[in-house]
């Protein structure tokens, strides 16, 4: 069952929730029965939340609180490859992974490329191309298929000159 608070909701967010229930005067064990936790693991995170920030907290931060300035030094152009190497720099022992978890939780991001454009849509209504040799571009031997360019030129008596198409016979090569 997904409960009152749905599938996939931690369980700092279960102790939030029934700490809300607390200060708005429900009882704690009905609050914390609807959140499916249980009192005692409640009141254990409560007393440890009050004993303030961890060693690992403290140290998170002070990696975030140096993030920040890198960041801010590069003008926010930092993505975490480049990112990576800054706080080891400053004396943090980090890896990809140290660096990658912050800037997404504080959501320090870099510059990104743009993404690409595609300008050249064909019409739906269009045929495909023929393909007369087949896609076979290694025939095995010399002469079996050949491929050019068909080039268009437009003259002052408005003749057509076709160039280089092996199957244009003398009679259809104009110019």
């Amino acid at each position: 069952s997904d409960g009152l608070l749905g599938e996939g909701v931690g369980t700092v967010t279960r102790y939030l929730w029934v700490l809300d229930r607390e200060a708005e005067g429900f009882p704690i064990a009905l609050a914390c029965k609807i959140a499916e936790v249980s009192r005692q693991a409640f009141n254990d995170w409560r007393v440890e939340r009050a004993a303030g920030p961890t060693e690992a907290e403290q140290a998170e931060e002070k990696l975030v609180a140096a993030m920040r300035e890198i960041d801010a030094e590069s003008d926010a152009t930092y993505g975490q490859p480049r990112m990576t190497p800054e706080p080891a720099d400053r004396g943090f022992c980090v890896n990809h992974k140290r660096v990658e978890r912050p800037m997404r939780k504080h959501r320090i991001v870099g510059v990104r490329k743009a993404p690409k454009v595609r300008t050249t849509i064909p019409a739906e209504d269009n045929p495909p191309m023929p393909d007369p040799i087949g896609r076979r571009f290694d025939p095995g031997k010399p002469d079996v298929a050949w491929v050019g360019d068909i080039e268009c030129h437009e003259a002052l008596s408005n003749r057509v000159v076709m160039k280089g198409h092996p199957t244009a016979g003398p009679s259809q090569q104009t110019g």
